[in-house]
């Protein structure tokens, strides 16, 4: 129940018979996309009210504003912006509206939308121009261009790892802290440094905080600010002129920052903001939809856009590669980029989301077809997750691009059976109350007589049949690809998902995070039958003294997690109501309460394991209550233990 009621903390995006289960998944998924695809279609031929475009009424751009309209009606975005590149074709979009009061139309170069993630591309592009400059190495220890800070970790790290978020770091809530981003970055680095809990190069983690010390190391070898050298080598050449790599450089020709909402019960409330300050490097920069067709053009070419060349041919080739390819045919990082295999080709890109602001870029270079779209809110994100694959999906065909047919698989059944069962992200914090958010959505793989597995992806509302198609390797219908990996005795240990950012441990046993919600379930059916008992008998009546005493701390401990229930329903409304705000806006009182409430039954466990010989020896106690007030004891012995594991007693600051 406790991961139930923390549900509402997540900050990004889940049994029975399996054939029965892909049943209903699958129904709900196909009706999900017909809902989708019929309100495009809709929207398609009754024309694109809102956008704000120019006389581009190509079949293209036709397509581009019906999935706009559609998908923004269905999952009530305020506003969005676009940029569609093939070939010679440019085509730039504006819809709905942002402004401060949600009453300004949006179009391609009148507002910013904040691109998140999509930053660290600047960042592993400015890396790249340096290593062709010759002042960096990317499998030289970064230790070496940054003298006197404490790299975590006791192996040596390389701009190699960083790029390919294989650094073995866990995850750092600290970079969301505003008074730690304000600090100069070097120092919000040394603040908010995560512990290493991987070894190098072995796990891909998704680490913020690994691409925000690359921009450091940026700053140190070229003798400029990450943000002033971004600007002159890479933002000027390509004249983007209306992007802003921090809210405070922004000029007063620059378009304003457009407005984000959260939209809770149906209604868009504008977003509480953060400002990333130090950590830039990983996420600040905020662009229209013009400069982001420009950063298509370039990224999908040789270096080379315009006349302007940012770098050689080789080297942007060299980017499109992997440095780490142990999973060929799987998603992965290259050079910073994420790498996924589809439409028998290689699809390269990032995503991004930061104030609500949720963004994509992704290109296939060979055709020179690339997608962006950013959205300032929404009770959904299809348009920018769904739309750019059904888009490019389309531009690949056209092309005559398409993946062959998968030859049978063996042993498929087999594979799938050792596949299926319980993962949790490894990008996780590894101490404290922030362990949790871990066990709020585990991913359950399910498998199926033929080889297929079922697994939730985030981005449809229900998990997606994966099939087999090569061993260890799965895919669904819109061709988003999983693997397993295993380890040296060939037992499955991770997932590696469809984003080739992220890879999820196998749990097994107590490491499984549904242990918590089996633990408080049962501490909470105890702690009503107690509460119950001392009704029954009308008081405590121990007794003895000491019987009176050991029924007192017991009910005091059934008190307690009664308390801990009603504190948790309190902290999971306050989420739900406050959204992202709840996680970085901290401390949070329902929160602070939570936790106080799980340390003082932790302490009552203890108390009441230490009672228990009083219990045994308390005159006119029956059988039935000792081995009663013995269970609730355990129960709660193992409840403390449970919440001491994922940092929620006594685990200190999120």
């Amino acid at each position: 129940m406790i991961a139930q009621l923390l549900l509402s903390l997540r900050f990004v995006c889940r049994g029975g018979e399996a054939r029965v289960a892909w049943r209903a998944a699958n129904a709900a998924r196909w009706s999900s996309i017909r809902a989708i695809l019929a309100v495009v279609i809709c929207c398609a031929f009754t024309g694109s009210v809102s956008a704000q475009q120019d006389s581009d009424v190509s079949p293209l751009a036709a397509r581009l504003d019906g999935l706009a309209e559609g998908l923004m009606a269905r999952e009530q975005v305020p506003g969005a912006i676009a940029a569609v590149v093939s070939g010679d074709q440019v085509i730039v979009r504006g819809y709905g509206v942002a402004g401060s009061g949600g009453q300004t139309a949006v179009g391609p170069d009148t507002f910013r939308f904040e691109i998140g993630s999509i930053t660290k591309l600047f960042t592993w592009v400015a890396v790249m121009m340096l290593v062709e400059d010759g002042r960096l190495d990317l499998r030289a220890d970064v230790s070496n261009y940054l003298p006197g800070f404490d790299i975590p970790g006791g192996e040596p790290l390389t701009l190699a790892h960083l790029m390919s978020h294989r650094g073995g770091f866990e995850e750092s809530y600290a970079i969301f802290d505003q008074d730690i981003a304000a600090l100069p970055r070097a120092e919000a680095l040394a603040v908010a440094a995560p512990d290493q809990v991987f070894p190098r190069g072995e796990i891909t983690s998704y680490s913020n905080w690994g691409a925000a010390l690359a921009g450091l190391v940026v700053e140190e070898v070229s003798g400029q600010p990450w943000e002033a050298f971004v600007q002159a080598r890479i933002l000027d050449p390509l004249r983007m002129g209306d992007t802003t790599l921090a809210e405070r450089l922004r000029q007063s020709d620059q378009p304003p920052l457009a407005q984000s909402y959260a939209v809770r019960g149906g209604i868009a409330h504008p977003a509480f903001r953060i400002d990333i300050g130090a950590f830039g490097p990983a996420g600040a920069t905020a662009s229209t939809a013009s400069d982001m067709a420009w950063f298509l053009r370039f990224l999908m070419g040789d270096g080379a856009l315009e006349g302007a060349r940012l770098l050689e041919p080789g080297t942007m080739a060299q980017m499109r590669t992997r440095l780490f390819d142990e999973r060929p045919q799987a998603a992965d990082m290259a050079h910073g980029f994420q790498s996924r295999p589809r439409f028998g080709t290689m699809v390269y890109g990032h995503g991004g989301g930061l104030n609500e602001f949720i963004s994509n870029l992704v290109f296939i270079p060979e055709i020179g077809a690339g997608v962006f779209i950013s959205q300032n809110g929404g009770a959904g994100a299809s348009l920018p997750l769904f739309a750019p694959d059904l888009i490019l999906a389309e531009l690949a065909a056209d092309a005559g691009l398409a993946a062959p047919e998968a030859p049978p698989v063996p042993e498929a059944a087999t594979r799938a059976a050792e596949a299926a069962g319980r993962y949790v992200t490894n990008r996780r914090t590894f101490s404290g109350p922030g362990q949790a958010l871990a066990a709020l959505s585990p991913i359950n793989v399910v498998a199926f007589s033929d080889g297929a597995l079922l697994i939730p992806t985030g981005t449809l509302p229900m998990p997606s049949r994966f099939d087999p198609i090569a061993p260890d390797l799965w895919q669904d219908a819109m061709g988003h690809r999983v693997t397993v990996i295993r380890d040296a005795q060939g037992r499955v240990t991770r997932l590696a998902d469809g984003t080739g950012a992220q890879t999820h441990e196998r749990v097994r046993g107590l490491a499984d995070p549904v242990w918590l919600t089996v633990g408080f379930a049962l501490a909470l059916l105890l702690a009503t039958t107690s509460i119950i008992g001392l009704i029954w008998r009308h008081g405590l009546r121990g007794g003895s003294r000491v019987g009176t005493l050991a029924a007192a701390v017991q009910v005091t401990g059934a008190i307690a997690v009664w308390a801990l229930a009603v504190a948790g329903v309190a902290m999971a409304l306050a989420a739900s109501r406050l959204g992202s705000q709840f996680l970085f806006d901290q401390p949070q009182p329902t929160f602070e309460l939570f936790l106080g409430i799980a340390a003082a039954v932790a302490v009552l466990a203890a108390v009441l394991a230490l009672s228990l010989p009083l219990v045994w020896r308390a005159p006119g106690w029956s059988l039935w209550r000792r081995t009663h007030q013995t269970a609730f004891t355990l129960a709660l012995i193992g409840l403390a233990g449970l919440m001491l594991k994922w940092g929620l007693a006594f685990g200190g600051p999120i």
